[in-house]
């Protein structure tokens, strides 16, 4: 019995939806698989991904290319929020798409602390928070499902990394809290989303182990042989450095079935450090 053939649109191709591109080729739907760029110069990088590149400078020019790519497509925006890119781009979407995934983020909590979930109240006072929640708004008023995800990582990125240049420097002193996911289990969630979700629904990501900054840095230097890095005030840290929130993602693996791969940092960061070994 031959495999259905969708269609998959990257808004943005960056580490999530080359992620996503990859975990759509584990099913057994065959995807046509489509990614905007905004510049020529990364076509090839997108090709090589086996993604199809569309050049989209805005999302208010010439968009006949686009607009045919999300006809019946499941689309997946994943952009830096900008309002009126994110207001075009979703009447694009809604006007071509059987199913959109906006992935947004936790930084719409801001400066609000402790366990988030669902029913947790955004911080409309923010200015990050008050840029992301716009950006939503144009997605959810197109019907989009919204995953707000926290600290993304994997596929060779995350804090290792900065350990190992040397210029990673932990906030105050390291005891607020912050929640992550590998990209891996955020790619499984959206594509479990346009599967088989109904529209209108926002959903937060993340492990099961929300972790103080100090217990992963003293976690990965131990495994890293690395020294215990230098502090610094907590209010010089960028925002996202800044939060202090445990996110509790019961939500969407309840509703979407989904079994994390990586359901806490030690299975996740263990994984990227053997992929260091290996490539190194």
């Amino acid at each position: 019995m031959a495999s259905e053939k969708r269609k998959l649109v990257f808004l943005g191709v960056g580490q999530v939806a080359r992620a996503l591109a990859d975990k759509a080729r584990e099913t057994n739907h065959v995807y046509e698989l489509y990614g905007t760029t905004r510049s020529a110069e990364h076509a090839d990088a997108i090709r090589s991904a086996g993604i199809e590149p569309i050049i989209v400078p805005t999302f208010s020019g010439n968009v006949e290319q686009l607009t045919a790519a999300m006809r019946d497509a499941f689309v997946v925006a994943t952009f830096p929020p900008e309002p009126s890119s994110d207001c075009q781009a979703s009447v694009l979407a809604e006007a071509s798409a059987a199913k959109i995934v906006y992935v947004s983020s936790t930084s719409v909590y801001g400066k609000i602390e402790g366990t988030i979930d669902e029913n947790t109240s955004e911080d409309f006072k923010s200015p990050q928070s008050t840029t992301r929640l716009q950006a939503e708004e144009s997605w959810w008023s197109v019907g989009a499902t919204i995953i707000r995800a926290p600290g993304i990582y994997g596929r060779g990125s995350g804090l290792h990394h900065r350990l190992l240049s040397g210029q990673y420097r932990l906030p105050g002193d390291g005891g607020n809290y912050v929640s992550r996911i590998h990209v891996d289990d955020l790619s499984a969630m959206i594509l479990r989303a346009l599967e088989v979700e109904p529209e209108e629904s926002i959903y937060l990501a993340g492990d099961r182990l929300p972790t103080t900054h100090r217990e992963l840095v003293e976690w990965l230097v131990e495994r890293l042989s690395l020294p215990f890095p230098e502090s610094v005030p907590l209010e010089s840290c960028h925002y996202t450095q800044q939060g202090n929130r445990k996110i509790d993602a019961r939500k969407i693996v309840s509703d979407l079935k989904i079994e994390l791969k990586y359901p806490t940092y030690k299975e996740g960061y263990g994984e990227e450090l053997s992929r260091l070994q290996r490539t190194s």
